[in-house]
């Protein structure tokens, strides 16, 4: 999940359009990397889950040191949002998971042996190898770019600089195994009805409330507080209660995938300019990504310019009009 205040803001030193404008040729073919490693994903089958284990589907495990290194696959800027909080990091986990158990699933009806998926394989391979060379020939320059590029950027793109609204959210959650009954999904909803009837009484404590009874241990330890959520981060059903709600509001209980959560809203924080301060690591990334991109460009001109592809016009003509 990207920020929307990340992506393309920054113009570079020579006030040309804005980046999000340019060609990328490294971000088109990053994004065949996650197809590649998913295919590479082990699994583990049999054994009891151990401490290292951070979730498990059936035989399909996923351990700290494989979760860390997929975070380290991430960008900077998205890998930080994604570690922000329990909730952001939870829903990262179980979308890996979940795709891990698909690719088990694939391999086991030998799914990878099929000629088109094994070209396709192919292709994303060679992208991967053709992204990391390239990049491997334009090492960054520790001293681009200068404050004063920095400055220019945020001024040029200042409008588009900006922090969406934030909540501090403390919640209670009662989590419900999947493919339950519809006794025990009932039975589970009847008492998220009773919790948030008792937290909304009078002199109610909530904190103390979540402690005694959040399935979420790592919120509940805190007396349920989860931190603070960005408006566009959050999953929908959640985002959708706690957008209208005031300081204080205690939410009904929301169903989303792994149970029903009652949501409580401490604090928000309204939409505003991201200052020069805060901005500034995306504006050096987003220009060094900028020069990474001209260089890459001007090798792959030098390499035309050194031996230009040569075209068969006869044979070219025949595949004209063959994605029709």
């Amino acid at each position: 999940m990207k920020r929307r205040y990340e992506s393309g803001l920054a113009r570079d030193s020579g006030g040309s359009a804005p980046l999000e404008k340019r060609p990328i040729i490294m971000n088109i073919l990053s994004r065949a990397i996650p197809l590649c490693l998913a295919a590479l994903l082990a699994t583990a089958a049999g054994e009891p889950p151990d401490n290292g284990v951070v979730a498990q589907r059936g035989d399909v495990r996923l351990t700290g040191a494989e979760l860390d290194d997929a975070l380290g696959l991430l960008d900077a800027s998205v890998r930080a949002q994604v570690t922000a909080n329990a909730q952001t990091l939870s829903g990262f986990v179980r979308e890996r998971l979940l795709n891990m158990s698909v690719v088990v699933e694939a391999k086991a009806k030998k799914w990878d042996t099929q000629p088109d998926v094994i070209r396709r394989m192919n292709e994303t391979r060679d992208a991967v190898l053709l992204q990391t060379y390239l990049v491997s020939l334009v090492p960054p320059d520790p001293l681009y770019p200068s404050e004063a590029d920095v400055t220019e950027a945020y001024e040029n793109n200042k409008t588009r600089l900006v922090v969406p609204r934030q909540f501090h959210l403390a919640q209670i959650v009662l989590t419900a195994k999947p493919g339950g009954t519809p006794q025990e999904e009932d039975e589970i909803r009847k008492k998220a009805a009773d919790l948030r009837a008792q937290a909304v009484r009078p002199k109610a404590d909530f904190a103390e409330l979540a402690r005694k009874n959040s399935q979420e241990k790592q919120s509940a330890d805190k007396g349920g507080d989860v931190g603070w959520l960005r408006e566009p981060d959050m999953i929908p059903a959640v985002r959708d209660v706690v957008s209208p709600m005031t300081e204080n509001g205690i939410s009904q209980p929301v169903r989303v995938p792994d149970g029903w959560h009652i949501l409580k809203l401490l604090e928000i924080k309204p939409a505003g300019q991201l200052p020069l301060l805060d901005a500034k690591p995306q504006i050096v990334q987003a220009l060094r990504q900028a020069r990474a991109q001209r260089l890459v460009r001007a090798y792959l001109d030098d390499l035309l310019k050194a031996q230009p592809v040569q075209l068969n016009e006869i044979e070219l003509t025949k595949h004209v009009g063959a994605g029709k």
